[in-house]
């Protein structure tokens, strides 16, 4: 980012009032603050970590819900779960950025978020999840804005920021909760104001993408199938037709149109707003619930327990399974796959369990370094 444009988002916090940006937006139960801050969530349960107990060791290494690479593909950036540190395995929970050449750690936030991250597609900003808030970031690691208002797990229910996208365009931020909504943040100008709140009629929200223009978000509902919505207003556009209900994941395709990862069916479908969903490609991974379309238009399906890695064809017509060895020496096993995503370049990134970010440069795997 350059020094006037970090200087214009200052500034303007700044400009908009002390405390909590009174003109910060349109929607009460969301915010927009200053910095570094903590949210208020309305007196949710929590259980205070206590000491270092075994069981913990049996948590991810990195958060598998984060993942994101630079635009320029020089850089990626994931979540070390916050557990390494309070067993004393780590200095360091949080965001940590990797070079996608050397593989070597080059940045480490530690600011103790797991969830999603999505990064600004002209590289301007990093947006990291914890449990029920996000940060706005520079890739340096300087905290420019707070945003707040998903619910945090209570003692009865567990809730996750699940997914982060900006518009294509960056001017708009959405943040996907479990708790079953969809929460959108204005990013034009420099300033940060909230924007409608997208609430789902019935089911659990799973993912999120934005269309081809950024006019639409689709919305993958567990139980409900995929619900589009008009971005600016915050209006349902849309529940296209002939889609399955058990929707866990979403993407948007090299053609513009949305796909769809069903959970309960173990399928994959196309989604066109206007015409509804196309049938069903069988897919091996069980719960297809991470999808990430590659440069060339291939499709990375990855999800539930599984440890392979399923490409898929552009138009769903046939398919490869990537599987990752049993275990290597001095690593171990994998353990499952988590989020993936694309290069520039075509290499493929993905979380395993225990072994934190692999590169699949279309031969073999590469771990990176781990915190």
């Amino acid at each position: 980012m350059s020094d006037l444009r970090r200087r214009t988002l200052l500034g303007a916090g700044l400009l908009a009032g002390a405390g909590v940006l009174s003109a910060c937006g349109s929607s009460t139960d969301s915010v927009c603050l200053e910095g570094e801050q903590e949210v208020e969530t309305g007196g949710a349960l929590t259980i205070p970590f206590v000491g270092a107990d075994p069981h913990l060791r049996d948590t991810p290494q990195l958060g598998l819900l984060g993942l994101a690479v630079s635009p320029d593909g020089t850089r990626i950036a994931a979540h070390e779960w916050w557990h390494r540190r309070a067993l004393s395995e780590s200095e360091t929970a949080g965001t940590t950025i990797w070079d996608t050449t050397t593989g070597e750690i080059i940045a480490r936030f530690d600011d103790t978020m797991t969830g999603a991250i999505a990064w600004h597609p002209q590289d301007e900003l990093i947006a990291t999840a914890s449990e029920r808030s996000i940060h706005l970031t520079r890739p340096d690691g300087e905290v420019l804005w707070t945003l707040g208002g998903h619910q945090e797990s209570g003692s009865f229910r567990s809730r996750v920021i699940r997914d982060l996208a900006f518009r294509p365009d960056g001017q708009q931020l959405a943040s996907l909760s479990t708790d079953g909504t969809v929460r959108l943040w204005s990013l034009a100008e420099g300033t940060c104001r909230t924007d409608p709140v997208l609430r789902v009629r019935s089911g659990t929200p799973m993912a999120l993408a934005y269309g081809q223009d950024g006019s639409q978000i689709a919305v993958a509902v567990d139980g409900q199938g995929i619900e589009i919505w008009n971005a600016r207003t915050g209006d349902r556009v849309s529940t296209p037709e002939d889609c399955s209900r058990n929707a866990v994941g979403t993407a948007r395709d090299a053609r513009g149109r949305f796909l769809l990862g069903i959970g309960e069916e173990s399928t994959l479908q196309h989604v066109d707003p206007d015409s509804g969903c196309s049938a069903g490609s069988d897919s091996g991974i069980s719960v297809p619930e991470f999808l990430a379309v590659g440069p060339d238009g291939q499709i990375a399906v990855t999800g539930g327990s599984s440890t392979d890695v399923e490409l898929w064809d552009p138009e769903l017509e046939g398919s490869e399974s990537i599987s990752l060895p049993r275990e290597v020496p001095g690593l171990g096993a994998p353990g499952e796959l988590g989020r993936t995503a694309w290069g520039p370049d075509g290499t493929l990134y993905a979380i395993a369990r225990w072994w934190g970010v692999l590169a699949w440069d279309g031969q073999e795997w590469a771990p990176m370094e781990m915190p």
